[in-house]
């Protein structure tokens, strides 16, 4: 790719697969991870579960000959903790027909991390060791509480690939429903470790803080063509879809994101469907959200950030840039239609950007390219007073409320934006 590709997002959809390309390329340099396979030294041997052999999946797990696992379709009550160097491939009869559902009770996981130790788990992919999980559903039960750190699936710098599963349930109930400490799915290093894991058509439903968190330095993910859907609206806690947090690197490519929408006070935060927050190169590509309090949020990053080509809907804001590194962030080609401004009371302090299509703060040399914006209940785009050299052309932007642009910065490039209503005037060089 070319730096006048990279720059302007000016790219076709085989250049948008060779973005998610370069993300595979950096998981197989952090923990050997490639999307067809994994490395390592593998044994012949299939196990299935239950037989003779084999009662729980731990046993076979455990098991060192056994390099595939496949289980029957029934229901497996028990965690299983997977310390192996060797791969193993854990392998169902088809989500919704072979369910592992956590017990009511769970042990704590006795992996060594900095990032939310001692916690607990349906399934834990220990540091060092490379699974697969193809083809079921990881039922966390519904019972989680306030006093444990509670994932449904956890790789903690390890690697492997999940296929086909749904992620239900990973949530409390009551008090326990409100507290951030629960995850349905987290991509995980700190240290030394590395963790890299290939994510393609999952479900991760009925969940409560974060849907999918990839955190950390040395994390890398791809997640492709799967299903996210939040619990709105909820007062009790907002929830995150996909997150790239502290130095993780990925790509988030087709997948669809709906229903997080958050009652409470928006000073506590807001339903996000994506986000990077001091993250490494992510790219969001492709994807779908609707009925969401906001659809992208893109902030403290240092490394280049791309949204490209998403569809955003009936939310309360569209995509969110700040305070990002200069030149750093492209947001091209996206589509954003029906953005409504939220009622809360305190929306004018905490959740400014709602009612917003695209909103950049704090942010100088950042690329607003080829957007169609429709139906905000504020601005289309707004660019406030702390943005500089910003690069916002070819824009389509119509039927805002307040402003189709709105340009209070200082020294934007504003050229070839087609839009209706601007402040100041002036700004729109052609009518939609």
């Amino acid at each position: 790719m070319n730096t006048r590709q990279l720059r302007y997002g000016v790219v076709s959809g085989s250049v948008r697969l060779g973005l998610v390309g370069q993300v595979a390329s950096r998981a197989l340099l952090l923990g050997g991870l490639v999307l067809g396979g994994l490395t390592g030294t593998a044994y012949a041997a299939t196990c299935n579960v239950p037989d003779m052999a084999h009662a729980t999946i731990q046993s076979a797990v455990s098991d060192l000959t056994c390099s595939e696992i496949v289980l029957a379709a029934k229901v497996f009550t028990e965690q299983v903790r997977i310390r192996r160097t060797s791969i193993v491939t854990i392998r169902g009869a088809g989500e919704g027909r072979t369910i592992l559902k956590s017990p009511a009770t769970r042990t704590r996981s006795t992996a060594t991390t900095t990032f939310a130790s001692g916690y607990t788990y349906v399934v834990d992919v220990m540091p060092g060791s490379q699974a697969n999980l193809v083809g079921l559903t990881v039922d966390g039960g519904s019972n989680a509480n306030c006093t444990e750190r509670y994932f449904g699936v956890r790789y903690t710098s390890s690697q492997g690939q999940l296929t086909g599963v749904t992620i239900d349930n990973v949530r409390g109930t009551g008090a326990n429903a409100s507290c951030i400490n629960v995850t349905a799915l987290a991509v995980t290093a700190d240290g030394t470790g590395t963790a890299s894991v290939a994510i393609e058509r999952a479900t991760v439903r009925n969940f409560q803080a974060n849907a999918i968190l990839i955190n950390g330095v040395n994390a890398a993910a791809t997640i492709k063509n799967s299903t996210i859907r939040g619990s709105g609206p909820i007062s009790g806690l907002f929830q995150n879809g996909i997150y790239f947090a502290r130095g993780a690197t990925g790509a988030a490519d087709r997948n669809n994101l709906s229903d997080l929408r958050y009652t409470g006070d928006p000073c506590r935060g807001v339903g996000t469907a994506m986000q990077a927050f001091k993250a490494g190169p992510t790219f969001f590509t492709g994807n779908v959200i609707r009925n969401v309090d906001r659809g992208m949020w893109l902030h403290e990053n240092t490394s280049d950030q791309v949204a490209y080509e998403n569809r955003i809907v009936d939310s309360s804001a569209g995509i969110l840039s700040n305070s990002n590194g200069d030149g750093k962030i492209r947001i091209t080609k996206n589509g954003i239609s029906n953005i409504a401004r939220s009622t809360a009371a305190t929306v004018d302090t905490c959740f400014a950007e709602s009612g917003d299509g695209i909103a950049v703060r704090t942010e100088k040399s950042s690329a607003l390219v080829a957007n169609s914006i429709a139906g905000s209940a504020r601005d289309g785009i707004e660019l406030a007073t702390d943005t500089s050299a910003l690069d916002v052309q070819q824009n389509k932007a119509t039927r805002s409320t307040r402003n189709d642009v709105s340009d209070q910065g200082t020294m934007n490039k504003l050229t070839l934006n087609s839009c209706n209503k601007s402040t100041p005037t002036g700004k729109c060089d052609s009518t939609p």
